[in-house]
């Protein structure tokens, strides 16, 4: 399994990014309370795009449990 996505930039054209990269994105995003519709840099149709959302889904549950946590 490969740990780099491709996605389209159309000044840049086509791009190299590590998916280590989007999952410390989506997750910083889920915990900083972002929306995923501001957070998410590439394109949601992209592989980079649909991974970030996949990580962003699975981390929101647990920053929010955090954040409940820390306001108890």
């Amino acid at each position: 399994m490969s740990r780099d996505l491709t996605v389209f930039n159309s000044r840049l054209g086509h791009m190299i990014v590590s998916k280590s990269i989007i999952e410390r994105q989506a997750t910083e995003a889920a915990q900083q309370g972002k929306s995923l519709n501001d957070s998410c840099p590439y394109p949601f149709a992209s592989e980079a795009g649909i991974h970030f959302k996949a990580v962003y889904l699975l981390a929101l549950p647990k920053a929010q449990q955090q954040s409940e946590g820390a306001a108890a």
